[in-house]
C-alpha cells in the first residue's frame, strides 16, 4: 500500500532532477505519519510528474500545477492576481524597455533584465524584492499568466538619478490563469507587463513583446 514512505522516496527523486519540477512539497527528511493529505506543489511545465503522482497516491497528495489544481484545472491563487494594479508608468516618469528581446520557455520561469528609465527631475528609487513583478497578458490586455511560486527575498532597492536609466532583473513566469489555456501560457507571442513600485505608488510599464516557446 502506497503512503509516506514510497511518497518520500518520489519526492526525494523529483528533488534531485533538472530542471525541477517541484516547487512547494513536504520535507522528506521529516516523520508523517498521522497526515492524511500532503499538499504538492509543481511547476506549470510538470503536467507529466502530476499525472504519475495523481495515478499512484490519488487522494493522499493534493496537487497544484503552476496556478491551478491537478487534475481539476480551478484556479489556486486569489482572483485579484488576474489584475493589474498601478497607473501607467508614463505618470511616474518612468519607462520600462527591451534590453534583448526576451523569450522564454512555456511553463517555467526565468530572471531577464530590463532597462529603466527616470525622466523625472529627481532620483526615483524602485522598491522590489529582488526581481520586478511582471505580467503575461494576451492582446487585449487581460492578465493570462505569471510565476507562481515562493518569493521570499528582503527589500531590495534599486536608485536611479534623474535622466539615467539602470538594468534591474524582472521575474517573468509562464504559469497559466486562465483554464482553458492549460496548465502552461501555450507558445506564441504574447505581452509581458512590467509592474515598477517607487514610494509614490505602483506604475505598469506598456507592453512589451514577450516570445514563449514549446
Amino acid at each position: 500500500m502506497v503512503g509516506w514512505e514510497s511518497l518520500r522516496e518520489d519526492l526525494l527523486r523529483y528533488r534531485e532532477e533538472s530542471p525541477r519540477p517541484l516547487v512547494v512539497w513536504p520535507s522528506p527528511s521529516t516523520e508523517r505519519r498521522h497526515e492524511r493529505r500532503f499538499r504538492i506543489q509543481l511547476a506549470a511545465w510538470a503536467t507529466g510528474i502530476a499525472g504519475e503522482l495523481h495515478a499512484k497516491y490519488g487522494d493522499l497528495v493534493e496537487l497544484q500545477v503552476g496556478a491551478l489544481t491537478f487534475p481539476g484545472r480551478q484556479l489556486f491563487v486569489d482572483e485579484l492576481a488576474r489584475q493589474l494594479h498601478g497607473e501607467p508608468a508614463d505618470r511616474g516618469e518612468l519607462t520600462a524597455d527591451l534590453l534583448a528581446p526576451l523569450t522564454i520557455r512555456s511553463g517555467h520561469h526565468s530572471k531577464q533584465d530590463v532597462l529603466v528609465t527616470n525622466h523625472a527631475a529627481h532620483q526615483q528609487v524602485l522598491i522590489t524584492a529582488g526581481d520586478l513583478h511582471s505580467t503575461v497578458t494576451d492582446s487585449s490586455g487581460a492578465v493570462v499568466g505569471l510565476y507562481v511560486g515562493p518569493h521570499n527575498a528582503p527589500r531590495i532597492e534599486f536608485p536611479i538619478d534623474p535622466g539615467h536609466s539602470r538594468p534591474v532583473p524582472a521575474l517573468i513566469g509562464t504559469a497559466s490563469l486562465v483554464p482553458d489555456l492549460g496548465y502552461a501560457v501555450p507558445p506564441g507571442t504574447w505581452a509581458l507587463v512590467i509592474t515598477l513600485q517607487t514610494v509614490s505608488g505602483f506604475y505598469l510599464s506598456t507592453p512589451l513583446e514577450l516570445t514563449i516557446t514549446s
